[in-house]
């Protein structure tokens, strides 16, 4: 992610993305709390199923410290 925000400023894009799904006639939801992931998925899936365009956006803090193999 460091040389993508460097070349891109790819962490410096924000907005609604879920309620951008909507104005374009799919299905969006902003996911928030953990415990709705799974619930989100499964409407998700559903709304795809039906033919619906979905867009399932989950709201996320920075993380700063990196995995490292050892």
């Amino acid at each position: 992610m460091p040389l993508s925000t460097e070349k891109f400023r790819t962490t410096d894009i924000s907005g609604n993305y879920a309620d951008m799904a909507k104005a374009f006639g799919g299905y969006g939801e902003r996911i928030i709390q953990p415990a709705e992931i799974i619930p989100a998925i499964r409407r998700g899936i559903r709304k795809t199923e039906e033919g619906i365009p979905t867009l399932l956006e989950f709201m996320t803090s920075k993380e700063t410290r990196l995995s490292q193999f050892k």
